[in-house]
């Protein structure tokens, strides 16, 4: 398992251990909101997102208590093929 591969602890991510890049709050939740946070590790440059419910009272966050879901976002491995014409040597006619 290669440092990329390891995915970074909601308490990690709560005690500011990776840089906060970006926040996204959704009150669609009648006890509060989902929060929805990407994180930014400096060591392999590699981007994390956490979801997770937040009550409005603070007593209860899926980050704090362990329960966020944790993905990588960037980078990502993607296989690319390009067709492209052949060069013409200058013989076609």
């Amino acid at each position: 398992m290669s440092e990329v591969d390891i995915k970074p602890s909601c308490e990690d991510l709560f005690y500011e251990e990776l840089e906060l890049v970006q926040r996204s709050v959704d009150d669609s939740w009648r006890h509060g909101v989902y929060v929805t946070e990407v994180y930014k590790r400096e060591e392999d440059m590699t981007y994390w997102r956490a979801k997770y419910a937040q009550s409005t009272s603070g007593e209860t966050n899926g980050l704090r208590e362990g329960r966020a879901t944790i993905t990588r976002v960037f980078p990502r491995e993607v296989i690319t093929v390009a067709y492209t014409e052949k060069e013409s040597d200058g013989d076609d006619v």
